[in-house]
């Protein structure tokens, strides 16, 4: 482990259009002792991954690490493969079409090393489409950040977040079985064992305009149910009422998810779990506002 060095690991599947710029925003950095490893998990030799080849040629760094899977898996496995490989004292993610703003890291790194309990630090985004911001997520703080990300009342996504690599390490690290949501596991994993402090800056720009895979609704239940079934020790913690709250906060997920498909039907059986609890309905409010 290289002391100082922040390994910072981009997971990359049929997006090699937005990688470039993803990867530059890394070179960009104030804080410039760092790696990148870009991990391929594409299939081998296919139209894609040969794509992403292609284009890593047009960056000469040695800073640039690449990393083919030997198949097709999913972003949690491509990012364990990526935390296995890095030789930083910190671990950082970042979406293949996301970017970071230039002094993220060393906004970062210096909470981190003012505060050797902390185990890792996150950050701001923005909400950015044709190139323009939209939205920016309002301030929080640490303080309670484990229910907050379970209720998802604060968004906290892997391309926030700086970790120190040995406390990521004894926190574990992406379940691969999970199709969506590894993030929030990775997290509540984390949250579990070690603090996590916010620098209160938008330091990370979320592309909207960019497509991806999107579930259907149905497909979205079987992510929630997996998911739920996957954090029971994690919903445990809380009372009986509390966890009715996190589990309403997932539901409206899903209801929004049906209407935006027509599935009335859908909508109305979701709706029928969160039922009339006032406060189910301030906290969609208050997250709203603060996404």
């Amino acid at each position: 482990m290289e002391i100082g060095k922040v390994s910072c690991i981009i997971p990359t599947y049929k997006r090699s259009d937005s990688l470039i710029r993803a990867i530059n925003s890394v070179l960009s950095q104030s804080y410039d002792n760092l790696e990148i490893i870009v991990v391929d998990d594409n299939n081998p030799n296919d139209e894609y991954s040969l794509k992403v080849q292609e284009r890593l040629l047009t960056i000469q760094d040695e800073r640039l690490k690449y990393i083919q899977q030997t198949k097709h898996i999913n972003g949690a496995a491509a990012r364990n493969e990526g935390i296995l490989a890095a030789r930083g004292e910190y671990i950082a993610f970042l979406d293949d079409d996301d970017e970071w703003g230039s002094k993220k890291l060393e906004d970062q790194i210096s909470k981190l090393k003012s505060d050797p309990l902390v185990g890792g630090v996150s950050t701001l985004y923005s909400l950015c489409a044709d190139g323009k911001v939209f939205r920016v997520c309002k301030p929080y703080t640490g303080e309670g950040l484990h229910r907050k990300i379970l209720q998802r009342s604060v968004s906290v996504f892997t391309s926030t977040v700086v970790f120190r690599k040995e406390a990521l390490s004894r926190s574990g690290y992406f379940d691969t079985s999970m199709v969506r949501h590894q993030d929030l596991q990775l997290l509540l994993d984390f949250l579990s064992k070690y603090k996590l402090t916010v620098v209160n800056k938008p330091h990370v720009m979320i592309h909207t305009d960019i497509g991806g895979n999107r579930p259907t609704a149905k497909e979205f239940i079987q992510i929630k149910e997996l998911f739920f079934e996957k954090m029971k020790s994690h919903f445990e913690k809380y009372d009986l009422k509390t966890r009715k709250r996190i589990y309403s906060a997932h539901y409206f997920e899903i209801i929004l998810l049906a209407l935006r498909e027509k599935k009335v039907n859908l909508a109305i059986l979701y709706w029928l779990k969160i039922g009339l609890r006032p406060s189910a309905y301030i906290d969609l409010f208050i997250r709203f506002r603060n996404r």
